[in-house]
């Protein structure tokens, strides 16, 4: 028996300082919503009631806020997930129709702008708006919020476990565009690291062991 310590113990040791040393940020989970009345999507923000949107079989027509209607507005919410820290969070969406023009005088045509917001509580939202692709067609663009890109919303929302997800556009006139998918993935350190406990937690009693036993002798 205490050969076997005498060999194991360094490399226990070893094996709990290592494992302590890779502890960092991880994904720690996602959420997924796939916009649309059809069989197996089901996902509809908030287009009931006096939403200016529209629901669709496979998406969301969002428009531009109207006076009389409420603009388009999600909640991710990722509150029960078990984490120390938030590191950063991508956001995954796939729409499309961003890239039509309106005619302002009737001849000089104006292209939309569509600008992701993000928000920490329902009427606080980010000055940093985020630029979204110009698509006729299907696309997929990823975007990045931590600290540093979303100063001004980015502790709330990772305290309270909430993200409130808005479009705006910023040219002239009405615009609209589809929207059939959003995923948002949260990177950070969790709570606890029950391998490199248990490591550290059986190396030390080797340690305590050796000691016991070099003391008796």
């Amino acid at each position: 028996m205490n050969t076997i310590l005498k060999h194991a113990l360094p490399a226990l040791m070893l094996a709990a300082c290592t494992f302590s040393a890779n502890a960092g940020v991880i994904t720690l989970g996602s959420i997924d919503k796939n916009y649309g009345s059809a069989p197996g999507r089901g996902d509809k923000a908030n287009t009931g009631g006096n939403s200016c949107d529209t629901l669709n079989s496979a998406s969301i027509t969002v428009r531009d806020t109207q006076t009389g209607c409420t603009r388009f507005s999600d909640t991710f919410d990722f509150s029960h997930l078990d984490y120390k820290s938030i590191d950063s969070l991508s956001l995954s969406l796939s729409f499309s129709q961003t890239n039509d023009y309106n005619y302002f005088l009737g001849f000089i045509p104006v292209a939309e702008d569509w600008r992701v917001i993000i928000a920490d509580t329902p009427s606080h939202r980010t000055s940093n708006l985020m630029d979204m692709q110009s698509k006729k067609g299907q696309t997929t663009q990823l975007f990045q919020i931590n600290a540093k890109t979303h100063a001004d919303v980015f502790t709330k929302i990772a305290q309270d476990g909430k993200f409130y997800l808005w479009f705006g556009d910023e040219a002239w006139g009405s615009n609209n565009f589809k929207l059939s998918a959003a995923s948002l993935t949260i990177n950070g350190t969790p709570v606890s690291e029950p391998s490199s406990i248990a490591l550290f937690g059986v190396a030390m009693l080797g340690a305590a062991y050796a000691r016991r036993r070099c003391a008796v002798k």
